[in-house]
């Protein structure tokens, strides 16, 4: 079943191929027609058949040149000198002049050895890097400062023929993501891959700043068969991979805001993780809540009373308003976005639910891995802006306000001065 490009594709074949085929049998009758003594059949049979293949040279012969200049020139960027390539290209000159100023037949032999030497390296090394196919498997999540492995499958499509020496390299336009990471700089060897096969290598990277780094595709470059010349081509591969922000220890936010625990301990006893009390044992009392110190004391069981934990369900807002952008200010700025994202992932690995607001995107997570990994991902690209959107009306509950000083204050709401921490 043909879709519209492929129908579009056998139109612009067929009609250059039918103009040509009728150039063709008008020549022919052009030529009976002359040998009959037609003169004047035979001259506007050969003037029609002209005008088709003028027709077809006007049309078609432009469209190939900008497809053979086109390739010519994606090749082009991947081709490099080996020193090696750059001293047998010396050779060749030298042994060149030598044949043209002797006209040695030796000389001419082994010229045109080197020559044909030259031409079967292009064939084998075009023929290595046709039918390769890669993907990319990206972890799950990646912060900021931690390793992350990604796992490059390289698969040879060719039935028949392996591929040799294979040089992989992330391609990516953009300088400064080439800055903030080596994902885009590291080289991975692939020395050889057998028809049909797929070959799996890990690479360990890591990232310094948060945000979303688009993957243009892979550079695949071999020196096979001679070593003369690196040679190359573009490997397609689209995607994104987003890198969260730093994970911070909380201990000291904690310390200076214990609210943003998100659990307060009520002084009654209860179920939670604290101790209340020790009491002596009563009938139905759990037997893993003996306090076998004080037991071994006072020479009788003795149980431990917790205290009663109760869960705070918290909003966090986060105003990315900045209206002072130095570089202090900046720097600042991302500390925030690594609290908040530090903070998210506390409260998911205690099972608290929470909901985030920044006036530009809001989500509830309530242990849904997509809800959190939306949080994630909007952190990650997150950036100061210059005016204020969070909405007071919306801060309703308890909840805990990040925003740069000019925000801090407001009436009833637990605020962190973010240039502050």
């Amino acid at each position: 079943m043909f879709n519209w490009v492929n129908i579009k594709g056998i139109k612009e074949f067929f009609w250059p191929t039918f103009f040509l085929f009728s150039a063709f049998i008008l020549a022919v009758f052009s030529s009976m027609a002359r040998r009959n003594g037609q003169f004047y059949a035979a001259a506007f049979l050969a003037i029609i058949a002209l005008i088709f293949a003028f027709v077809v040279s006007v049309t078609l012969v432009p469209r190939l040149l900008d497809g053979v200049r086109l390739n010519f020139l994606n090749n082009l960027r991947f081709f490099r000198f080996t020193q090696r390539g750059a001293f047998f290209i010396l050779i060749v000159f030298i042994i060149a002049f030598a044949t043209f100023n002797t006209g040695n037949n030796l000389l001419i032999l082994i010229l045109s050895f080197l020559l044909a030497s030259l031409i079967v390296s292009g064939i084998v090394a075009n023929l290595v890097l046709f039918g390769l196919k890669i993907s990319l498997n990206v972890p799950e999540a990646i912060h900021v400062g931690q390793k992350a492995v990604f796992l490059i499958t390289l698969h040879n499509l060719k039935k028949f023929f392996p591929s040799f020496a294979l040089k992989l390299k992330g391609e990516n336009k953009e300088k400064g993501d080439s800055e903030d990471t080596d994902f885009f700089v590291q080289e991975k060897s692939f020395p050889y891959v057998r028809a049909g096969e797929k070959l799996r290598l890990s690479l360990h990277c890591e990232f310094v700043r948060r945000g979303i780094y688009p993957v243009q595709g892979f550079e695949v470059r071999t020196t096979f068969p001679f070593g003369f010349f690196w040679r190359g081509r573009k490997l397609d591969a689209f995607g994104n991979i987003v890198v969260y922000p730093a994970l911070r220890d909380l201990n000291g936010l904690f310390f200076r805001y214990p609210y943003l625990q998100g659990v307060e301990e009520k002084n009654r006893r209860g179920s939670g993780s604290e101790l209340y009390n020790i009491r002596h044992y009563q009938s139905g009392d759990n037997a893993r809540f003996v306090h076998w110190k004080s037991t071994a004391k006072l020479a009788r069981l003795m149980i431990k009373d917790f205290a009663l934990e109760e869960e705070i369900p918290l909003s966090l807002f986060f105003s990315t308003y900045l209206p002072d952008r130095s570089p202090s200010n900046l720097e600042q700025f991302e500390r925030a976005v690594s609290y908040i994202a530090s903070l998210g992932h506390y409260y998911r690995a205690k099972g608290h639910e929470f909901r985030f607001s920044s006036g530009e995107f809001e989500v509830t997570v309530n242990g849904h891995k997509q809800d959190y990994e939306a949080l994630m991902e909007y952190l990650a690209g997150v950036q100061p802006t210059d005016q204020v959107r969070l909405d007071e009306q919306q801060m309703t509950g308890p909840c805990i306000l990040f925003a740069a000083g000019d925000l801090v204050g407001l009436e009833g709401i637990s605020a962190v001065d973010y240039l502050q921490l």
